[in-house]
């Protein structure tokens, strides 16, 4: 039996609590010889090293530490993938997909603080009394229950069925009271053993709070004979069929829209919305919960806790009552289907089809949408470009030219053959003739961030680290003014390159109507073409708030408009086309305006600044395989002197250096009475109370930080508690800062790791 440690809590049961005989289990079972993958730390990786493999831990040596956890920060704790394959990819979903054979299921539970018994009790009626291991989270405190399960399986499950196992799993803890982290559905997803890290043990390195149990039930779960199962192939069967009937309504509906095609002057509404706007991006403005990066969602209309609603990219299909009762698309006795024309008709018209329809049909053809697509049509051949004219807007013909009409011929499928070639611009940052969008807040970087990728391309350089298929930028530098000239020069001296074909064009830009500048842009890339002998690569637009000229960003009338402008431009020049654009109030849901310009977006990246410090993330990437973040700086650069002798500077961004970075990486206080520790030990640092850290064991090793005595920091913190019991609040608050790494404690002496601790 585990010991019972000082700290470490049993809960009584009348559950039988005997242990696994891991010997035994060795002996009779398979999973007891069976060696899973082991990493320890987000570090530990080999995907660089095709010859390497990661180490393997048993299902006996991940019992032992249940009962005698880890001792370690979270940064370096040991993890598995429940999986036998362990060559260098193994840490990639992809690759254990394809080759992953899985010997355990994961659950994490990190919401609803259940007691022990009651998630025993869950894990019991959804296995049918399987044996299982339990185990309390590194971050769990008595206040806030945290926890892991592993259940061993008596016959592996392969990759490409463990993602549906789990989540047939969660679903049915779910109607057991018990919410999962559905993120451990993930093929490739850590789950780490058991660890209770050094700031959450006493002066003896005994837990303050863990709890850990072998449950022995009445044998290993065998997942293709259990009540599992039965829902993964419940849900398969049901999505199966409504995907036969998605796609028999489906095709109806367009035989009724072809009837009625004339009322649209050839354009059919309903195909146009579906082609322009993706079910993941509708579900998540009208309020659609994801799973973890699962295709399934939960709808705003459920009231129970499952993510009944899976997207098929074409359609979706919802096997939820609550959705078939308010009548959201195309209701069935069983469940309810529909396309993401669908969800715009239900949610913005009530459900009524004609009304949506007509509106969205307004929506295509906005008046000047008529002298655009002349500037299309004669703007199709570039060797008669000089000749072209705007035209007026009475010489239009009505017929409507789609900037994305298809103009290749077919291919069959015996002809098709594989293409090795890759269609970036920026290696996992953007792709050739594709539409990006660089957003954030304001003074985040975003023209300092676009016009050194705008430098790269141009030059034909690797930008950060990461290679360039470059050619002739254009860069539409919508706010005008000198600064773009200093900038140049900046990048200039940076990279050590003088000539480049990157087209700064510094003044304002109206790209909302088209009988405005869209003409004279397609032009001006005719002569930068012309004058380069290559085709344009890349346009940008910084930023779209002044490109829109006036218009309303939040409207789908004008967003659209200006979207198929760029469009016309892309079409025209083959260009990649970039806009650099303000966040809104929700960053999760990308830059601010009409969702339409999310839905029409390849590449979204999203710059972030923290203590000087800016990360720039690829938060959409519809082809490419998305990048780590990218972590910089801005670097100043001193250009010479005005004319009253003071200093003229610019900014280029620049790598952040390791140091930075790790301070990004570490947990930032969070909630009222963390942040009011950190605030009163800044206050008394700033007072002279405390002073620089000793050397030895234990102490910085980096530098020289600003220490002060525990005692101090407690005494003139606890009235700032939000807690009707402050000292309590006071241990809990400074334990989970300890835990995060953000503050050391030593000697009864405390410090801030970040490099904002450090004695400057």
């Amino acid at each position: 039996m585990a010991r019972t440690l000082p700290g470490i809590h049993k809960e009584k049961t009348n559950m039988d609590w005997r242990r696994f005989d891991m010997d035994s289990v060795t002996k009779i079972s398979k999973i007891g010889k069976q060696g899973m993958l082991i990493a320890n730390g987000a570090l530990d990786t080999r995907i660089n090293d095709a010859n390497a493999e990661y180490d393997s831990i048993n299902l006996k040596h991940i019992a032992n530490l249940v009962d005698e956890p880890q001792s370690t920060e979270k940064a370096d704790a040991a993890f598995i993938i429940p999986s036998t394959y362990r060559a260098h990819d193994g840490r990639n979903h992809a690759a254990q997909r394809e080759n992953g054979e899985y010997w355990m299921l994961g659950v994490d539970v990190d919401e609803g603080d259940p007691s022990l018994t009651e998630l025993r009790s869950a894990v019991e009626k959804v296995t049918g009394n399987a044996s299982a291991l339990f185990y309390s989270s590194s971050g769990a405190t008595e206040d806030n229950r945290k926890w892991r399960v592993l259940i061993p399986l008596a016959e592996p499950i392969k990759g490409d069925e463990y993602t549906d196992t789990q989540l047939a799993l969660f679903d049915l803890m779910q109607r057991e009271g018990i919410t999962c982290d559905p993120a451990l559905s993930r093929t490739g997803q850590p789950i780490y053993l058991p660890n209770v890290p050094p700031a959450r043990r006493d002066h003896m390195n005994l837990p303050l709070f863990y709890h850990g149990a072998r449950h022995r039930g009445d044998g290993l779960l065998l997942v293709k004979e259990s009540s599992i199962w039965a829902n993964v192939e419940f849900r398969r069967k049901n999505e199966e069929i409504a995907m036969q009937r998605a796609e028999a309504e489906r095709a109806l509906r367009a035989q009724k829209r072809e009837e009625k095609r004339g009322q649209y002057d050839g354009t059919d509404p309903v195909a146009e919305f579906n082609q322009r706007h993706t079910i993941a991006d509708l579900m998540l403005k009208y309020g659609y919960e994801r799973q973890g990066k699962s295709d399934s969602y939960r709808s705003p209309m459920q009231s129970s806790g499952s993510h009944a609603t899976k997207d098929f990219k074409t359609h979706w299909v919802s096997l939820s009552g609550s959705d078939r009762g308010v009548g959201i698309g195309q209701v069935t006795g069983e469940f309810c289907f529909g396309d993401a024309f669908d969800l715009y008709c239900y949610f913005e018209h009530a459900g009524k089809m004609s009304d949506a329809v007509r509106q969205y049909g307004k929506e295509l053809r906005p008046e000047p949408t008529k002298i655009r697509e002349a500037i299309v049509e004669a703007a199709q051949d570039f060797q008669d470009f000089d000749t072209v004219a705007l035209p007026k807007a009475d010489d239009i013909k009505s017929s409507i030219i789609m900037p994305n009409a298809v103009k290749s011929p077919i291919f069959w499928l015996k002809d098709a053959q594989p293409v090795l070639t890759s269609s970036y611009l920026i290696k996992g940052w953007l792709g050739r003739g594709q539409m990006s969008v660089i957003y954030g807040p304001s003074n985040v970087g975003k023209s300092f961030f676009a016009l050194d990728m705008a430098f790269c391309i141009s030059a034909g350089v690797d930008w950060q680290g990461n290679k360039v298929k470059g050619g002739p930028v254009l860069y539409l530098a919508t706010e005008g003014g000198n600064a773009f000239q200093s900038r140049c020069v900046a990048l200039r001296k940076q990279y050590g390159i003088a000539e480049a074909p990157l087209a700064i064009r510094p003044s304002p830009v109206d790209l909302l109507r088209p009988e405005a500048d869209l003409a004279g842009i397609i032009e001006l890339c005719k002569v930068i073409e012309q004058k380069t002998g290559e085709p344009m690569a890349a346009i940008f637009v910084d930023t779209l708030s002044r490109a829109m000229a006036g218009g309303d960003e939040n409207g789908p009338t004008d967003m659209t408009s200006f979207i198929s402008n760029l469009d016309v431009l892309r079409d025209v020049t083959g260009a990649h086309m970039d806009v650099v654009h303000h966040s809104g109030k929700d960053v999760s849901k990308g830059g601010r305006g009409h969702s339409s310009l999310r839905a029409a977006t390849d590449t979204e990246i999203e710059l972030e600044v923290d203590q000087g410090v800016r990360t720039a993330t690829a938060t959409k990437q519809r082809d490419l395989e998305p990048k780590q973040p990218f972590v910089f700086t801005l670097k100043v650069h001193e250009l010479g002197v005005d004319e009253d002798d003071d200093p003229v500077t610019t900014c280029t961004i620049a790598p952040a250096d390791q140091q930075q970075i790790d301070d990004l990486k570490q947990k930032r206080p969070k909630g009222a009475n963390q942040k009011a520790i950190v605030s009163a030990f800044k206050q008394l640092r700033g007072e002279g109370i405390g002073g620089e850290n000793p050397t030895g064991a234990g102490w910085p090793e980096s530098g020289k930080f600003w220490c002060m005595d525990e005692a101090e920091l407690r005494k003139f913190t606890m009235g700032k508690m939000t807690s009707t019991n402050p000292s309590s609040a006071y241990i809990t608050a400074l334990n989970s800062i300890i835990s995060s790494g953000y503050m050391i404690q030593n000697e009864g002496k405390i410090w801030i790791s970040a490099k904002e601790g450090k004695v400057r």
